[in-house]
């Protein structure tokens, strides 16, 4: 007897994230460990039942969106300091929560969210960290006509969604001490990234600092702080995103 679709679309889909879990991800620590106030004094964030929106209140309008998606077991809310960086160029931000904490149960939510977020004018970029940035890979795959670039944080596609002949803009932000998306399996995966993806390896940086959750095991020691890193992949993020959305601007 066949088993019916849905079942199998069901064990298909939790299969998929083991196999993600045990490439990108570790038991990780609860939640975050910074305060609200550290967000900045113009950084305001909304709390909605599927994500956060940040927005900096000085901004009249935000051209650009942004939607990013955590790493496998963490909590949404230890992305805010990223995401608080980036509003500050006046970006619309959205850190997508997660059933479980787990990209891959709800890979598709970002189509959902720029839909009630898009403006006419506005050009939208997706990224991720660790099994979150595999999943915003997977949206590209499918939807490569609605994002303007991808950004991956200590992430790569699955083989299955390369993104080798596809021509939208990567960028690959890596750590040299990243004990799980290690510099030698960013390396192994370029194949399925495109010829022009941009590469960044933030020296002395781990996969945790990526966030703002602690330690994680099976990860490499960080001999620099978790703001440097912040620091860092904000930079890389911000100059990506003004590259691609205005033609000719300084990378």
């Amino acid at each position: 007897m066949k088993r019916p679709r849905l079942q199998h679309l069901t064990l298909r889909r939790l299969a998929l994230g083991s196999l993600w879990l045990v490439l990108l991800s570790s038991s990780c620590s609860a939640g975050p460990r910074f305060a609200t106030w550290e967000l900045g004094a113009n950084s305001r964030f909304i709390e909605k039942s599927d994500h956060f929106e940040i927005q900096n209140t000085t901004c009249q309008t935000t051209p650009t969106g942004f939607i990013f998606y955590p790493g496998g077991l963490v909590s949404a809310a230890a992305y805010l300091p990223l995401a608080a960086a980036l509003a500050k160029d006046c970006h619309k931000v959205l850190v997508a929560k997660m059933p479980f904490d787990l990209a891959v149960l709800n890979s598709e939510i970002a189509n959902d969210l720029q839909d009630r977020y898009a403006t006419q004018d506005q050009q939208w970029f997706i990224g991720g960290h660790s099994l979150g940035g595999a999943m915003a890979a997977k949206v590209i795959k499918n939807n490569s006509d609605r994002y303007l670039g991808l950004v991956l944080l200590a992430a790569y596609p699955a083989a299955s969604d390369s993104l080798a002949q596809t021509k939208i803009p990567v960028l690959s932000v890596s750590a040299s001490n990243d004990g799980l998306a290690t510099p030698a399996k960013i390396a192994a995966t370029k194949s399925d990234l495109p010829a022009s993806t941009t590469y960044v390896e933030i020296e002395g940086g781990n996969h945790a600092q990526f966030g703002d959750y602690g330690p994680q095991a099976n990860d490499g020691t960080a001999t620099i702080t978790g703001e440097t890193q912040l620091q860092e992949t904000y930079q890389a993020i911000t100059r990506f995103i003004r590259r691609i959305s205005v033609p000719g601007a300084t990378p």
